[in-house]
């Protein structure tokens, strides 16, 4: 049996954008309930959960893509034939 060695996996910019948009429609929405539950005013949490969604998605995607860019925590791994892997 031949080992193989598994090649160094990273993210699409695609990938990263819809892991932010799909992360910050969760945070925002615990947002929107954080500032109502402190405010009792749904239009001012729904204001705070906009801004808060684009400005935080951004900031997301530009800390995601410098992480790939990273070469920490990365190695490169022996697949041992293993038929889950890859």
């Amino acid at each position: 049996m031949k080992n193989e060695i598994a090649q160094l996996l990273t993210e699409s910019p695609l990938r990263s954008a819809v892991k932010g948009v799909t992360w910050r429609l969760v945070a925002t929405f615990t947002t929107i309930l954080i500032v109502y539950f402190i405010t009792g005013e749904q239009a001012k949490a729904l204001q705070i959960g906009a801004i808060e969604f684009v400005t935080k998605f951004f900031v997301y995607y530009i800390h995601e893509r410098a992480w790939v860019r990273i070469s920490f925590g990365q190695c490169q791994a022996e697949t041992g034939g293993n038929p889950n892997f890859g």
